[in-house]
């Protein structure tokens, strides 16, 4: 069996990175080298058939100098079918070596580019210097696709943000009260502002949290006395936390950068799957697929102008929405993993470049 070299600047928690090496590891060998403080949460470790862990914290130049060392003496002494890199940062910090390798894909999930505001054409000669490595552009919808230089649009592949199909669940349990399932990348942009104005507005809100606090807003928001955390949960475990519990999944995105308007929300698609809706500000430009099949409640405005009125019609509102049994089929892991299995399976998808 062919190997292929995975590198993340994560831990091996983030479930779209599970769900991707789960799919890699049917077809090769999968070496997974990431970060972490402590080994607790590598939820891929079944699935690889090495895993290597630089134990510290990403940020810390120290940490970045021992993951390149470790990841560039890989590169130059082990014969790799392919290496799949998540995001512009390890590409960066790797870059010289993985001209080395014949066949690299890159993953772009949070794009840095989009992060400044900067998509499309804008600082496309850049663009075309920083991506220069990879032979095959992964992307997460057709929007974010076009969101690529021109020229560099040929060499994208897109892998959507499904989740694996759920199956049966037990009924739904109701209290009284509202309950939000809140998970994921925990920040004051992504959900805590929001979350913070319910409770202020309603004292009954409950919110079940897991995943990982990006900011001190979101630590605080987890010690919170109507707040329970649940940790670092496998995607399937959040899911089924959702699908027995929860009246809504917070899936909001403060519109202050491209990456969030036009963020591909692998939430939604887990609300289809747990049959509960989001709640979703109008901003995002997928709120117009939740509208469309009536798949969560969407705000008048990112800030809503009335935090009672919102908290109350989210509670009279919970029971409102239907998730139709094709959607459930359609939008699943099963049906687009063959697409990642493709982006890896030669050399035939030229390198990107830009027009004349």
């Amino acid at each position: 069996m062919n190997k292929l070299l995975y590198i993340s600047l994560n831990d091996g928690s983030d479930m779209r990175i599970n769900k991707e090496v789960r799919t890699l590891a049917t077809r090769f060998e999968v070496d997974f080298v990431g970060i972490a403080q402590n080994e607790d949460n590598a939820f891929v470790r079944p699935f690889v058939h090495e895993m290597t862990l630089v134990a510290g914290e990403r940020r810390q130049l120290k940490t970045l100098l021992k993951f390149v060392v470790l990841v560039a003496r890989k590169i130059l002494t082990q014969r790799y079918h392919s290496v799949h890199v998540i995001n512009e940062q390890p590409l960066l910090l790797l870059y010289p070596f993985l001209f080395l390798q014949k066949h690299v894909v890159l993953d772009l999930f949070d794009s840095l580019f989009l992060m400044k505001n900067k998509g499309g054409n804008q600082l496309a000669w850049l663009k075309k210097m920083v991506y220069a490595p990879a032979h095959v552009l992964i992307v997460t919808d057709e929007n974010r696709r076009t969101l690529l230089p021109d020229g560099l649009q040929r060499a994208a592949v897109v892998v959507q943000n499904y989740p694996y199909k759920l199956g049966d669940t037990p009924p739904k349990k109701r209290d009284n009260h509202l309950t939000i399932m809140y998970f994921g990348w925990l920040g004051t942009t992504r959900g805590t502002h929001t979350i913070e104005q319910l409770l202020l507005a309603d004292a009954t809100v409950h919110v079940l949290m897991a995943g990982w606090c990006g900011d001190a807003a979101s630590e605080n928001l987890a010690k919170h006395p109507n707040a329970t955390w649940l940790g670092v949960l496998p995607q399937k475990e959040a899911m089924q936390v959702a699908a027995q519990r929860a009246d809504y999944i917070m899936c909001v995105y403060a519109p202050v950068e491209q990456n969030n308007i036009n963020a591909s929300p692998n939430k939604i698609y887990d609300a289809i799957q747990t049959r509960t809706p989001v709640v979703m500000n109008p901003e995002v430009r997928v709120h117009a697929f939740v509208k469309q099949h009536n798949l969560g409640y969407v705000m008048d405005q990112y800030e809503a102008p009335d935090y009672p009125k919102m908290a109350a019609d989210l509670l009279s509102q919970r029971q409102n929405y239907r998730f139709d049994d094709q959607l459930v089929g359609a939008f699943t892991w099963e049906n687009v993993e063959k697409q990642l299995i493709e982006a890896h399976a030669g050399s035939f998808v030229p390198r990107p470049e830009m027009p004349q």
